[in-house]
């Protein structure tokens, strides 16, 4: 029991303290107290993104009035009810003050072709999906001709075949393609 009574005291040393000690600074208030009122503003229904600036405002007035504190409660417990007061008045003004957009917000000027450009990116994509679907060998000779426009006699010549053997594949790739996009580009 005696050693439960001497923890118990010893854990109220720094409010007996602080409430002797009319020496205390407010930036030792402060530094013993932040994360107190930081807390109990959150809890008290202040929006996160206010919490510092209210959490401002409260020690402010423990700035302005703690020479004045009469000790009549332990300094924690005053400035609970700063945070009270503080917490009260942010409510009541954010009820009455509602965030508000201007009409139309003006618009900002932009290059123009944005539409061909996204058309463009979608028909790469669906490209690539169909390229992705086709046998290896109509793929790549599709992607050497059309797409890094190589002559037919390099393309052959890269995969290993007869140039005609490549024409072909490029034909199959071709057809195959049309027909995934719905007949859509030119014919050959």
């Amino acid at each position: 029991m005696a050693a439960s009574s001497e923890l118990a005291l010893t854990a109220r040393e720094p409010q007996a303290r602080a409430r002797v000690d009319p020496a205390i600074s407010s930036s030792e208030v402060f530094a013993a107290h932040a994360g107190y009122v930081l807390g109990l503003l959150r809890r008290l229904g202040v929006r996160e993104a206010d919490v510092e600036d209210v959490a401002q405002d409260v020690f402010l007035v423990v700035h302005e009035r703690l020479p004045g504190f009469q000790h009549r409660s332990s300094l924690k417990t005053w400035i609970c009810g700063i945070c009270l007061r503080k917490a009260s008045n942010y409510r009541r003004r954010a009820r009455h003050q509602r965030e508000r957009l201007p009409g139309d917000l003006p618009e900002r000027g932009v290059e123009g072709g944005q539409e061909a450009q996204l058309a463009a990116r979608q028909h790469g994509a669906r490209l690539m999906a169909v390229l992705e679907e086709l046998p290896d060998r109509q793929r790549e000779v599709f992607v050497l001709f059309e797409i890094e426009e190589l002559p037919m006699v390099d393309v052959a010549r890269a995969l290993g075949c007869p140039r005609f053997t490549a024409y072909t594949r490029l034909r199959a790739a071709r057809k195959a393609i049309r027909a995934r996009f719905g007949g859509h580009g030119r014919s050959t």
